[in-house]
């Protein structure tokens, strides 16, 4: 895949026309499939509470037809938990790595055939095409209810102890890098409630060579989740390769994380806006504890970047580290395709229009000046906590789902050096092809770091 990206065809994809083409592929299949996939996952064999799962009414296919495309997905999906099932006994086991390397090529070969049988379900598109998503958004009033004291103080969100000694550490496996996992109870009071994500899991890919390598905190992006694919390279393996040692966290939600009966991602906006506050202020706090446990175990400098979906987590480490112990605050800070108002993004990023976020906010009671509310929960502060200096930003000029003028409006406002602001002329899906073609923003991540 790297090969293909630092290609003249991948040249091609680093172009805003990319996001248009994206949206359309995004919204005619990749999201109605995922429902219809995810709400298999929840029936099993039963076609009436398929129908029921989907979220809208399905067309009168026949029976037998459903019962037969929802077994197969019932037999991927059990061969995918019994595999990960045993890859995680073994690796938190300590059984040897060339055993867990076996087991991780197994869990991921299963769970990329489970993935994949999405597209059996392409018939049933037609004639009426499924939604987006199951939309369960919460009221003002239950907001108002469950996130009161938060909206007052918005600060005490972010207030929350972490203990890096509650972190396991697997064995670790070496295919050319050495690759291991972590894994702790989320330190996140909101999360122990949505299921699937009470635990915190992250994979940590470092250079077989030792050296005191900076490590690298990075955060993945809205229904991105590589550590269910079978791909042999992915960022970490690039970022790894130019000397960094990389810690991806699972986000809640996704992945290892997902919630029963959704798909990955799916909760973010389908179930907000608390979870989307719960994700993005959950995970900068989980970002704290590994921040932590990477300082204790390898010393040495300690940064964290977050594109698109955990830029927002990212911002919100740099605005509130200050609660945190000395340990557990990074020394940099890197914002990818990033932005600087949710409500913006919410009522006007491309993306959140395509999906249908903002008619399914504005059905439940939703309006931009209710939702300007809760803005300062996971908003970037006026000023960051930590020195400008340490922050580098990068942006697409034509990104229009997590709107560019409003990340560059934050990278201004908080006065970031002109040499860590780096600006293309490309939109929201160009911006990954263009940082594997064009390392020099981790360049200076490391320079900042080296200061």
């Amino acid at each position: 895949m790297d090969v293909l990206f630092r290609s003249p065809l991948g040249a091609l994809l680093a172009k805003p026309w990319v996001d248009q083409a994206g949206l359309f592929g995004l919204r005619r299949w990749y999201f109605p499939l995922s429902r219809l996939w995810a709400a298999a996952n929840a029936a099993g064999d039963d076609t009436a509470r398929f129908r029921d799962e989907i979220g809208a009414p399905l067309a009168a296919w026949p029976e037998a037809y459903l019962r037969s495309v929802l077994a197969r997905n019932a037999a991927r999906k059990a061969d995918a938990e019994t595999s990960r099932s045993a890859w995680e006994a073994a690796l938190f086991g300590g059984a040897p790595g060339e055993d867990c390397l076996a087991l991780d090529r197994r869990r991921r070969t299963a769970a990329t055939r489970h993935l994949a049988t999405r597209a059996s379900f392409y018939p049933l598109l037609f004639p009426t095409r499924p939604p987006s998503a199951r939309w369960e958004i919460d009221t003002p009033a239950d907001v108002e209810r469950d996130l009161g004291p938060a909206i007052a103080r918005p600060d005490s969100l972010y207030d929350v102890a972490v203990d890096a000694g509650a972190i396991a550490v697997s064995s670790v496996m070496k295919d050319g890098l050495w690759e291991y996992w972590l894994r702790a109870p989320t330190p996140v009071p909101r999360l122990h409630g949505r299921a699937g994500s009470e635990t915190l899991y992250a994979r940590v890919t470092e250079p077989a060579e030792p050296s005191q390598y900076p490590t690298l905190i990075f955060g993945s992006g809205l229904c991105l989740e590589f550590e269910l694919l079978t791909a042999s390279r992915g960022p970490a393996t690039r970022l790894a390769d130019l000397g960094w040692r990389v810690v991806e966290p699972v986000s809640p939600y996704h992945g290892l994380r997902a919630m029963p009966g959704r798909y990955g991602g799916e909760p973010f906006f389908a179930a907000g806006p608390t979870s989307s506050i719960d994700l993005i202020a959950g995970q900068a706090i989980e970002s704290a504890l590994l921040i932590a446990w990477c300082r204790r175990r390898f010393g040495g400098k300690v940064a964290l970047a977050g594109i698109s979906m955990t830029s927002f987590v990212a911002q919100q480490a740099a605005s509130r580290c200050h609660f945190w112990p000395a340990e557990a605050r990074p020394d940099g800070i890197m914002l990818i395709s990033h932005s600087g108002s949710i409500e913006d993004v919410t009522f006007g990023g491309a993306l959140a229009v395509t999906l249908g976020l903002d008619r399914a906010l504005a059905r439940a009671g939703w309006s931009r000046e209710t939702l300007a509310r809760l803005s300062e929960l996971i908003d970037p502060a006026a000023q960051p906590a930590l020195s400008p200096s340490t922050i580098v930003s990068v942006l697409g000029e034509t990104d229009r789902w997590l709107p560019y003028d409003e990340g560059l409006a934050v990278a201004q406002q908080w006065r970031l050096p002109e040499a860590n602001i780096f600006r293309y002329p490309l939109g929201h899906l160009g911006m990954p092809v263009q940082l594997t073609r064009d390392t020099a923003p981790f360049e200076r991540l490391r320079q900042v770091l080296a200061a």
